[in-house]
């Protein structure tokens, strides 16, 4: 059973022939029938459709508008039915995700986890990747979602959430600064500090504050794994700059405290969820973008 009228399905038969007979037998119906809607057609927006031919119809200007948007709404009307369909169980369905490094073992397993819970069939890929890698793999298709610093402005990508982040001075629970509600970075020149690499963006921000006073660090390491950098703060060895969300789980824990750094040059950092700009997205990957919105509050320290 056609969803659309006789109205619609026989003028875009006439239209596609260039026949009322031809489109008759396509139709299996009399074409005498097929003229008597054509007209209907015709008489309810008081313009001609087609142009009668000796051999045949050609359509009019009215004739080739009417069918761009029939055949534009018959385009949406299946692509809305193929995401209803799949709305029907959400059984099965494939996610793709790119994070930044730390957040593979903080948000993503647990919400990996609840998912298959209620959708067994759903099955992800997650890569592990920087900022400018994932938005250019979300441009071009290759995933469906992104959670990185903020992309550039000119990235064919949709910003669904902004969150800003807090950057600070991660110590032990027991350092005589886990009380301060704020600090300077001037304070911690003379800290061992351990440091995320230079091709991270909190460290491209801590080296721009500094403007060119890096030399002024007492450096213990520096390193692009996050977990290393958290280990080494447990062991005593020093204090680390890093994101409240980098160890979050270690500050539910007790493990660790975050100090915010007061600089105002360091309060810029912000963490987006991406997708691509011109992009429907499947109904599976709409449901897990909705959960990660639900708890990005909450992770990044925001809620």
């Amino acid at each position: 059973m056609s969803a659309f009228s006789p109205l619609v399905r026989y003028f875009e038969e006439v239209a596609e022939q260039k026949s009322i007979r031809r489109a008759a037998e396509r139709l299996h119906i009399a074409p005498s029938a097929v003229t008597r809607q054509i007209a209907k057609f015709e008489d309810m927006l008081g313009m001609p459709l087609f142009e009668r031919l000796p051999r045949g119809v050609r359509l009019t200007s009215a004739g080739e508008i009417m069918l761009a948007n029939v055949r534009r709404m018959r385009r949406d009307f299946g692509g809305a039915l193929g995401q209803i369909d799949a709305l029907k169980g959400m059984r099965r369905g494939k996610v793709r995700l790119g994070i930044l490094q730390y957040m593979g073992s903080q948000l993503i397993p647990d919400l990996i986890a609840d998912v298959n819970r209620d959708h067994p069939g759903v099955s992800f890929t997650v890569i592990s990747a920087n900022t400018p890698e994932i938005v250019d793999k979300v441009s071009s298709g290759e995933l469906d979602i992104g959670m990185c610093w903020a992309a550039p402005a000119a990235a064919p990508v949709r910003r669904v959430q902004s969150f800003p982040v807090a950057l600070g001075l991660v110590v032990p629970p027991r350092h005589e600064w886990a009380r301060r509600k704020s600090l300077p970075l001037s304070e911690c020149l003379e800290q061992p500090l351990i440091l995320p690499t230079p091709d991270n963006e909190p460290r491209r921000m801590i080296d721009s504050a500094l403007r060119g006073g890096a030399e002024s660090l007492h450096l213990l390491a520096e390193t692009n794994s996050m977990a290393t950098m958290a280990r080494l703060v447990l062991a005593g060895a020093g204090v680390a700059v890093m994101t409240h969300v980098t160890v979050a789980e270690e500050i539910r824990n007790g493990t660790l405290v975050h100090v915010p750094l007061s600089d105002r040059g360091l309060q810029g950092l912000k963490l987006e969820l991406l997708v691509r700009a011109d992009r429907t997205l499947a109904p599976m990957v709409a449901l897990v973008l909705d959960l990660i919105e639900l708890r990005f509050d909450s992770y990044t320290g925001r809620g």
